[in-house]
């Protein structure tokens, strides 16, 4: 198994084409952010798993400034969650395509993606990938 936390604020997986890459601004930053992730998951990741994997994605998003006390203390409780863009699906294919050819040969290999979404003061992604067994 390997854990591993990335300072980062989560950012989902965004459409583009061949020459939208190079145009896009959000593609642009999107690039940028999938090779920040590949290049933190490389200090912990010496060689891709070749079995199949389990991947656990928590994204932790900043708090909006006017939140009240009552609801801070139920986001460090882990009992008021985002729901904010970008839809958690987009945002767990994000990390999935950076870890492509770095934790895994290739993403078929992830049988199972286990994904929430948290408050916390500093946004950040914690990335678990453990070797699936039956």
């Amino acid at each position: 198994m390997v854990q591993f936390e990335i300072k980062v604020k989560p950012m989902g997986a965004v459409r583009m084409t061949q020459k939208g890459k190079w145009k896009d601004e959000a593609a642009q930053r999107y690039l940028v952010y999938k090779r920040l992730l590949g290049y933190e998951a490389r200090k912990h990741i010496k060689t891709p798993m070749q079995q199949p994997i389990i991947v656990t994605a928590d994204f932790y998003y900043p708090l909006p400034k006017d939140t009240s006390k009552k609801k801070r203390k139920l986001a460090a409780e882990g009992k008021y969650r985002p729901v904010v863009k970008p839809d958690i699906d987009n945002a767990a294919k994000g990390v999935l395509d950076s870890l492509n050819k770095i934790a895994y040969e290739d993403d078929n290999q992830v049988v199972g993606l286990i994904t929430n979404k948290y408050y916390a003061d500093e946004p950040r992604i914690v990335i678990k990938i453990e070797e699936w067994i039956a």
